[in-house]
């Protein structure tokens, strides 16, 4: 698995990679499988089905990690 996982768009190209595999996720993430399926489970995170395999949307790991200033 390549260790050099990121949702920078620098890495992807300039169209960015628009979902990740379940392992890419947890990695981006830095979380276990377990908790991320505890996060999609409480609906804090998205998955969606393509030919069969579940992948989260790159917007939906940006989306959890980003900062709300208002907070």
């Amino acid at each position: 698995m390549n260790q050099d996982l990121t949702i920078n768009h620098r890495k992807f190209g300039a169209a960015g990679k628009r979902a990740y595999r379940i392992d890419e996720a947890c990695h981006c993430l830095g979380i276990g499988r377990t908790s991320l399926y505890a996060l999609v489970k409480s609906g804090e995170l998205k998955l969606i089905k393509i030919a069969g395999r579940s992948l989260v949307p790159a917007s939906e790991i940006e989306r959890l990690t980003s900062v709300d200033d208002a907070a």
